[in-house]
């Protein structure tokens, strides 16, 4: 019977958790700084909320996947988890992370122009507390978009640090060999 911590599925379940707890965080930082960048351009303010969304969301995800999501690592890649190498690494491919979710979202707010005339980012924090089941319809395309951008993120992230940063030990292939 395989250990829970060492599982994929359990990972993965942790990732999951992690990524939703990460995201609602993103999402709620963004929707503030939306509201304290009103004065800027709608383009600034967008770029402005999405980066600081990003900035507590990866804090707060470094700390759950090296403390809690990848358990299943070797000796070298746990220790090596807490050096200043390791953590430039992880932003740096979580700042890619980033520029997807940038790219995303500046796509989406174009497309829902284009497409529907919907501006997305004018939906503002107050939509959540005035919500109603079908709500506005800038709301729905903003969460839409939202979702979409956090998917792409987190495909990115995980890959990346499932297969470049929280390497698992490698399995051994001697008894194989020696049959």
């Amino acid at each position: 019977m395989q250990d829970k911590n060492k599982s994929i599925g359990y990972e993965l379940l942790r990732f999951v958790i992690t990524g939703a707890v990460c995201a609602v965080l993103d999402y709620l930082v963004c929707q503030i700084f939306l509201e304290i960048c009103s004065s800027l351009s709608k383009e600034w303010s967008q770029v402005i909320s999405t980066a600081m969304g990003f900035i507590f969301g990866v804090v707060l995800n470094f700390i759950l996947s090296t403390f809690w999501v990848y358990k299943n690592v070797s000796d070298e890649t746990n220790k090596k988890s807490k050096t200043p190498l390791f953590i430039t690494i992880f932003v740096t491919l979580s700042f890619v992370a980033l520029l997807l979710s940038i790219g995303t979202m500046s796509l989406c707010t174009y497309l829902c122009d284009v497409w529907w005339g919907i501006d997305i980012s004018e939906s503002s924090l107050k939509e959540i507390f005035t919500f109603n089941f079908w709500g506005d319809v800038v709301f729905w395309a903003y969460f839409i978009s939202f979702c979409l951008r956090t998917l792409i993120g987190l495909i990115w992230n995980y890959f990346t640090r499932k297969f470049i940063l929280y390497k698992a030990p490698k399995q051994d292939t001697d008894t194989k060999e020696n049959i």
